[in-house]
């Protein structure tokens, strides 16, 4: 029988001191103590009245705490509430819920006294939120967005929502570049733009956004496990099957994993290289910031250029910079573009896509066939009635549209 044969999760806990003070590394102590094969987010940041002491602790679906024999086999005989007082013991608090009883919060009477005190704190905390809301507003984010959305989405977006947007191309991919404080992921014309891979970045946070065909958007904080640290040596662990569970529960903990894999059910994904991105650097993850998101967006299988792109560097395409337009405007120079702009990358090589694209390249032709089409109207308008005479007005007025056109994309020396 396997040793992990009764449900497990890992819970997220914090603990703190009473004056303040860093209490990670003592909490290290106690769970290295009592053989908890835990992990300490954020062990090497430095400390500061803003830290927060973060861990991720193994917990049975019973209320138990996962720990390791002598003989380094799993056990769980260690309660909630016993590995609560250890950490009272040695002057600290835990804040950890067994999941046993919701209608018990596990905490003795000194909890529930501190638990007052923090609920206090809370409501006037809201309080002065709700007495200065009018002068709240949204941080604005930098957003690199990935997809295979053409440039029609970029005039649009920039239009609509009143700001620049920059436009790159490389293969089947797309990078549209801007900043707002409104989401975006939703912005398609078709199914065939998805996914859409917002990496947005405010300060000094930065997170993705993965809107796939189906669903709404899926964020990946790609540094929340970056500086996990396991309290117990995985790797001096003498039985293998215990040290690959030890391992499994804090590389998966997070669910992250069973994200990526419902992910690659829809679109193209490298799950094992989006999760070595996501998993603690201490556990085989990739290392550094910017190497993270870069390996994360890598697993789509996007334009290596374009990522470079994001991040500083240059694509061996042009740049397309979209400026904020007015309504008709932004009809004008749409219609001026052609459908072509709005159909998704990765079906501009169909047949029809690619003979639109090809009379675009050749303005006499497209000329030939609106005088063609002028022609035809003129015909049904003077030769029927009823039904027929309506349906030569349309081919009229859509032939003098499509000159007017064609001569604007001659002056302005757009034929290709």
């Amino acid at each position: 029988m396997l040793q992990n044969s009764f449900g497990v999760h890992i819970s997220s806990a914090s603990v703190d001191r009473g004056d303040g003070s860093d209490p990670r590394s003592l909490a290290h102590d106690i769970l290295a103590g009592l053989r908890v094969p835990a992990g300490v987010r954020d062990a090497e940041d430095e400390w500061d009245d803003d830290s927060a002491a973060l861990l991720a602790i193994p917990v049975t679906d019973d209320g138990h705490v996962l720990t390791l024999t002598e003989e380094d086999r799993i056990a769980s005989t260690l309660s909630v509430v016993d590995l609560r007082e250890a950490f009272r013991s040695q002057g600290l608090t835990l804040w950890l819920e067994d999941g046993t009883d919701p209608d018990d919060d596990g905490f003795d009477a000194e909890d529930a006294d501190d638990a007052e005190v923090v609920e206090d704190e809370e409501d006037l905390e809201d309080e002065e939120l709700d007495s200065d809301t009018s002068t709240f507003t949204l941080p604005t984010v930098q957003v690199c967005a990935f997809s295979h959305r053409g440039p029609a989405v970029a005039r649009l977006l920039s239009s609509i929502r009143r700001m620049v947007v920059d436009h790159q191309e490389s293969g089947e991919w797309s990078l549209q570049q801007f900043e707002t404080s409104e989401p975006t992921g939703d912005w398609t014309t078709s199914r065939a733009e998805l996914p859409v891979i917002e990496l947005n970045r405010v300060d000094s946070d930065a997170w993705i956004e993965v809107t796939p065909p189906k669903g709404g958007p899926i964020p990946f904080w790609i540094d929340a496990e970056r500086g996990t640290r396991p309290v117990l040596d995985i790797e001096a662990i003498r039985i293998p099957e215990t040290a690959e569970i030890c391992r499994r529960l804090l590389a998966e903990g997070d669910g992250s994993r069973d994200e990526l894999l419902e992910l690659a059910a829809m679109v193209r994904l490298d799950v094992d290289a989006a999760h070595r991105a996501l998993m603690p650097e201490s556990l085989g993850g990739v290392v550094g910031t910017e190497a993270r998101q870069r390996a994360f967006l890598a697993a789509f299988g996007i334009a290596p250029d374009l990522i470079d792109a994001a991040f500083g560097g240059q694509t061996a395409r042009p740049n397309r910079r979209f400026l904020p337009l007015g309504p008709w405007a932004t009809v004008r120079e749409t219609a001026i573009a052609g459908v072509g702009e709005f159909t998704a990358l990765t079906r501009r090589d169909r047949p029809l896509a690619r003979l639109g694209d090809a009379i675009r390249r050749r303005p006499v032709v497209g000329i030939a066939l609106a005088l063609a089409e002028f022609s035809a109207g003129m015909w049904l308008t003077s030769r029927t009635r009823g039904g027929g005479r309506s349906f030569g007005v349309l081919l009229v007025v859509d032939a003098l549209i499509d000159l007017a056109i064609w001569i604007t994309r001659i002056r302005r020396g757009r034929q290709g």
